[in-house]
């Protein structure tokens, strides 16, 4: 039997995923990404995936870029990272992990120093396939991240995102090509 595939989501897209679960600052594709990360963590209650985050993830967690909505958040940022329920695996921030954020820089020449540093090791220590993230400063290394068997990329265009958690596709109106998913139901 095949392992489970393995996605690490740093904490933005947490972040995006409770703006719109409290309707704060929605974007497209802030909508587009919260629907991946959510059908990601059904899969992953559903043991068809493994989605880890790092507990520095729950101190990044503190806002949604709207003060009035934040009470609101709260919930579902605890539901997310501390009940144990969502389907989410937290890795404690070791020893070993924060020497490997090091290293990233002193021997790998990935151009990345604290937080995101760290995420990066334990997506690596994790052995993750791919990590989820709308930071642009860890997708500027995804080509030395590469290499190390760890895809970068937006949670919307995962690629382990288990068939039956897929939206399918519209088709468009006269004959035309399918329209790619969107999210219109998070």
């Amino acid at each position: 039997m095949p392992e489970k595939p393995r996605i690490y989501i740093d904490a933005a897209p947490f972040i995006d995923l409770v703006k719109v679960k409290v309707g704060a600052g929605i974007t497209s594709d802030i909508s587009r990404d919260a629907w991946a990360v959510e059908n990601l963590l059904a899969a992953a209650r559903e043991g068809l995936i493994l989605v880890f985050t790092s507990t520095l993830t729950i101190a990044e967690c503190t806002h949604v870029g709207d003060p009035v909505k934040l009470n609101a958040a709260k919930p579902f940022f605890y539901g997310l990272l501390a009940s144990g329920k969502s389907g989410v695996r937290l890795v404690q921030t070791t020893f070993s992990i924060v020497e490997r954020a090091r290293d990233l820089r002193w021997l790998n020449q990935v151009g990345l120093k604290g937080a995101d540093a760290v995420h990066v090791a334990s997506a690596l220590h994790m052995q993750c396939d791919e990590l989820l993230t709308g930071d642009g400063r860890i997708h500027r290394e995804a080509s030395l991240l590469a290499p190390m068997n760890l895809r970068v990329t937006r949670p919307g265009d995962t690629r382990l995102l288990p068939a039956k958690f897929q939206q399918p596709t519209l088709p468009l109106p006269e004959g035309g090509n399918e329209a790619p998913p969107h999210s219109s139901g998070v």
